[in-house]
């Protein structure tokens, strides 16, 4: 109901999107791999996995982790660009897979296609193009997972591989894996290829400034940088609820505000839950505290 009562007043000019330009200059403790940042001035990227493409323009957040396949790419990236929103390219599953199916064993071969496919449609030129709009290709995820990748993990050797690969193919854009650094460390020839890991909270994981510190030493370690963020949907553990305001406000901060995070990205938008006014208010805090934090780069000094 939300969702379609803030498209209407957009519509009606009655409901109007936040600035693009609110920059604070405010400046948080460096950490020791952090790059230059970045040229615009939108604040610090910030947002969820899946946000609805049309509330990219209503300024409430600056930041999405999308699925995209290689047809639809372009469009979607071109509309963030005039949404002043920056993306999180997500390959879909099905076509990282030996069988085409979403739940299928990962095949390092099909993940070298899609790349091909995404080459296509991400010349040198379009990423130089709109290199302040895209923050990454995340290479896969839940590598761990045997459930979801047809009974087996994915590899650090096969991620390595795909990286390389994609390096060459697609030049100038920044790669990451959805997984906390520690992952990464115990294959060291896959760090290099990398620019940014991933640190997603639940309760389950202990301390959360602790988890976030552990996730920052062992990236600075390896020169890469973390995107920071929630797991909101289940906050507690696989399968349980979601998380509640406070809960938002206190471990959303935690977050957003650490100085080693170059994004703070969270799994995931639920329209039922959005609608709780509570939790709406609880975001929206969150993402003025984002826009006064200026831009990141998750980008390793070595790219």
């Amino acid at each position: 109901m939300y969702r379609r009562l803030f498209v209407t007043l957009l519509l009606l000019g009655v409901a109007r999107p936040a600035p693009a330009q609110m920059v604070n200059p405010r400046t948080l403790a460096a950490d020791s791999v952090r790059p230059a940042r970045t040229a615009d001035g939108t604040g610090f990227t910030a947002g969820f996995d899946g946000w609805p493409a049309d509330f990219y323009c209503g300024g409430v957040t600056s930041g999405a982790m999308q699925t995209l396949n290689p047809r639809a790419l372009l469009s979607r990236i071109q509309l963030a660009a005039r949404c002043g929103v920056r993306l999180v390219i997500v390959p879909p599953r099905r076509m990282l897979t030996s069988n085409g199916l979403a739940k299928g064993p990962f095949s390092v071969e099909s993940a070298k296609q899609l790349t091909d496919e995404y080459a296509e449609v991400l010349t040198p030129e379009t990423i130089e193009e709109y290199r302040s709009t895209i923050v990454g290709l995340n290479l896969g995820d839940d590598y761990t997972c045997t459930k979801c990748w047809g009974g087996e993990k994915i590899t650090q050797e096969q991620i390595a591989d795909w990286a390389a690969y994609t390096r060459t193919r697609l030049p100038g854009l920044p790669l990451g894996v959805r997984v906390t650094p520690d992952w990464v460390a115990q294959y060291p020839p896959l760090a290099p290829l990398l620019d940014y890991t991933w640190a997603q909270y639940q309760m389950r994981k202990g301390d959360a400034r602790g988890f976030y510190d552990k996730a920052a030493g062992i990236a600075g370690r390896l020169g890469l940088r973390v995107v920071m963020g929630l797991n909101v949907k289940d906050c507690y553990g696989e399968d349980t609820a979601s998380c509640s305001a406070a809960e938002l406000l206190r471990l959303g901060t935690l977050a957003l505000t650490h100085p080693a995070s170059c994004a703070f990205i969270n799994w995931r938008y639920d329209e039922a839950t959005w609608e709780q006014p509570d939790v709406r208010q609880a975001w929206e805090e969150l993402m003025e505290l984002a826009r006064k934090r200026p831009a990141e780069e998750c980008t390793s000094r070595r790219h």
